[in-house]
């Protein structure tokens, strides 16, 4: 089976450091996986931070650490970047260091010899509620991205927008978990210069079953069909549709067996990354949950394609 099966190993990281998460990724057999760059570690105004250090020291950083994946025999296939989209406009400050966080995240992302980062987008809940103006929101997300790209095309990268789901904090539609909307938005992106060449969607299987709560949203596999082609990575997890449980895929309401057929309708050649919350059992069971997983995603795949 040529597919790979990947996992996202923030919480390895956080635990354990992130040369030894990818050891820990090898291990429960994962193929490749999806490295976390955003949050406090990876931030431009920690002090104890890589990205305080000097381009050169990141970049070496990165790259040392891409080459031992290569040596250990797995893919860094994906990045996980920002999460926090654009902040208020009265936020100056916020907006600069989060372009910055970002350009290091291209930077990164480069250095471990990765094609592609996924970031959030604009987000109802930071720069609006849900009577906030559709023009404002398109606006501000257009902006966002076109200025992310232009990191990603100076460090020869990929941004992948991520589907969203629900907006917790007003109970609606986040603005862009409307899937009509993350495409108009992605294709009015696209439509400047080469900005497709270096553009795609993140699908979030979990994002985009909460989403179906609201504005008669698609499932997670029509989702994905109506994203089709410009899908250059995936965030496969499962919830009840009601909160962002990041579970295994299996164990809530999501029918999988649509969700491959529609990645396989599209065409879909990359990764079947998992992200999930591996503290689900007991944070001192995330080793085995992540392998359980990874069993589970490979069990499916060879069913589904009768393996």
């Amino acid at each position: 089976m040529d597919r790979k099966v990947s996992i996202a190993i923030g919480a390895y990281q956080q635990s354990f450091g992130d040369k030894e998460a990818l050891n820990i990724a090898k291990r429960i057999g994962a193929d490749a996986v999806d490295m976390d760059i955003c949050g406090g570690r990876f931030d431009c105004a920690n002090p104890n931070s890589i990205y305080s250090k000097s381009e050169d020291e990141a970049y070496s950083y990165f790259e040392d650490l891409g080459k031992y994946a290569k040596e250990i025999g797995i893919e860094i296939g994906q990045t996980h970047g920002r999460i926090s989209g654009l902040f208020p406009d009265e936020e100056t400050a916020e907006n600069e260091k989060l372009f910055k966080n970002f350009r290091l995240d291209c930077l990164a992302t480069k250095a471990l010899g990765c094609p592609v980062t996924v970031v959030h987008g604009c987000v109802t809940g930071r720069i609006g509620d849900d009577k906030t103006p559709a023009a404002y929101m398109r606006d501000k997300n257009f902006y966002l991205f076109t200025e992310y790209l232009k990191s990603a095309k100076e460090f020869g990268v990929k941004v992948a927008s991520e589907s969203l789901g629900d907006c917790a904090k007003y109970n609606c539609c986040d603005f862009f978990g409307n899937t009509s909307e993350l495409i108009m938005s992605g294709n009015r992106v696209c439509a400047i210069d080469d900005n497709a060449d270096y553009f795609g969607y993140c699908i979030d299987t979990g994002h985009a079953n909460k989403a179906t709560r609201f504005n008669n949203n698609p499932s997670p596999a029509d989702h994905i069909r109506m994203c089709g082609g410009k899908i250059i990575a995936l965030h496969l997890n499962d919830n009840d549709t009601l909160t962002d449980q990041h579970k295994v895929p299996g164990t809530g309401t999501i029918d999988w067996k649509n969700v491959l057929q529609a990645l396989y309708e599209v065409g879909y050649k990359g990764n079947y990354n998992m992200e999930l919350n591996l503290k689900t059992v007991s944070p001192n069971l995330i080793v085995e949950t992540g392998e359980f997983a990874v069993k589970v995603m490979k069990n499916m795949l060879r069913e589904f394609y009768g393996e």
